[in-house]
């Protein structure tokens, strides 16, 4: 990441955080991990309410960095 240029650090931020979304509701349906006799409507809303968190916090974001760019420094010129 660190030796990224600008735009491949935005798009490894943007995908990240998906498969994180995605990671966590993998995880919570995975019988092996999580067996069926417990209880998870707790789980299911946090992960489910996390990847609409996740949709707009993205869509925020990508909206800011498509308005607003930065000044050209040295490293990015």
């Amino acid at each position: 990441v660190f030796g990224l240029n600008r735009i491949n650090r935005r798009t490894v931020a943007i995908e990240t955080s998906i498969q994180n979304s995605g990671l966590a509701l993998v995880l919570l349906f995975n019988p092996r991990i999580f067996p069926p006799e417990i209880n998870m409507g707790g789980m299911a809303f946090i992960a489910a309410w996390w990847g609409i968190w996740h949709i707009i916090a993205g869509l925020s974001v990508a909206g800011f960095w498509a308005k607003y760019r930065p000044l050209k420094t040295l490293t990015d010129a």
